[in-house]
């Protein structure tokens, strides 16, 4: 997912000319998209679907915070603020959402209620 986003903001930041908060949204969707898939079925070893609208909405809740709130503000920030060359702050941006969106995760996928049973 990580390499996906990377591609896909570099692409767009260095070769469109598309501003870094547009680029890291567009970059970010399509991210999250994959990762969901990725986070119930491998990371978390999820494969119950009794629960995958909760799940769904759920973490289409956090997408949308992340997204649109949480990853262009900060990215802005450092970027438009404290100067920080926009690769690195993507690099920040990365290791912030991606320790808070961990166990975000973990409680929507191995919640009692969503998990199978071992």
């Amino acid at each position: 997912g990580i390499l996906l986003y990377y591609v896909i903001y570099v692409s767009l930041t260095r070769f469109f000319d598309q501003w870094y908060v547009a680029a890291t949204i567009i970059a970010a969707v399509v991210n999250w998209s994959s990762n969901f898939v990725l986070q119930k079925f491998w990371t978390f070893k999820n494969k119950e679907s009794n629960w995958l609208l909760w799940q769904m909405i759920s973490y289409t809740g956090k997408v949308l915070f992340f997204i649109f709130i949480f990853g262009p503000s900060l990215i802005y920030l450092l970027v438009g603020y404290l100067k920080i060359f926009d690769l690195l702050a993507q690099i920040i941006l990365t290791l912030v959402v991606s320790a808070i969106s961990y166990f975000i995760d973990k409680r929507i996928f191995t919640n009692k209620k969503t998990a199978t049973s071992p």
